[in-house]
């Protein structure tokens, strides 16, 4: 954070080395936009904490231990996990809450998977097949209802 700070500066003073992190030349704008990716991704690494880093968005260049896919439907979610064919399925364990999917036994971290939207503790569904978990969650419906006003 301090990187940042020193960069964005809006007095207009240098930072310790005189430029911006990536450079003050735009010669090369790939090279240049991968040094601020690089910059930015490694802020907001120290900006989170370890717990928090499964919610950055958009981490280019990296890659997740497992590979998983997030589907939202109209009154469920879909998440799509894919399994390594040296791991045992009796060995993997799932479990839900905090607004998200929690996987352990896939890789030597627990993957939190961030969900979408509110999901019901109830009726939800696991299935392994070809190598794919298939978790079906159940959208949380709101006990919202409606007042009517007479006048």
């Amino acid at each position: 954070m301090k990187d940042f700070m020193n960069w964005f500066n809006p007095l207009g003073n240098k930072g310790e080395q005189g430029e911006a992190p990536w450079g003050n030349t735009f010669s090369d704008p790939m090279a240049d936009m991968k040094k601020m990716n690089d910059f930015v991704q490694k802020s907001m690494e120290e900006a989170f904490s370890p717990s928090q880093k499964g919610n950055i968005p958009f981490q280019m260049g990296k890659k997740e231990t497992s590979e998983h896919k997030v589907i939202e439907l109209m009154n469920e979610v879909i998440v799509k996990i894919q399994v390594p064919l040296e791991i045992d399925i009796e060995s993997i364990r799932l479990a839900v809450g905090n607004g998200k999917l929690f996987a352990d036994g896939i890789s030597q971290e627990r993957v939190a998977i961030a969900l979408p939207v509110q999901t019901s503790r109830r009726n939800i569904h696991a299935q392994y097949n070809d190598g794919v978990i298939e978790v079906r969650l159940p959208k949380k419906h709101s006990d919202e209802k409606e007042i009517f006003i007479h006048y």
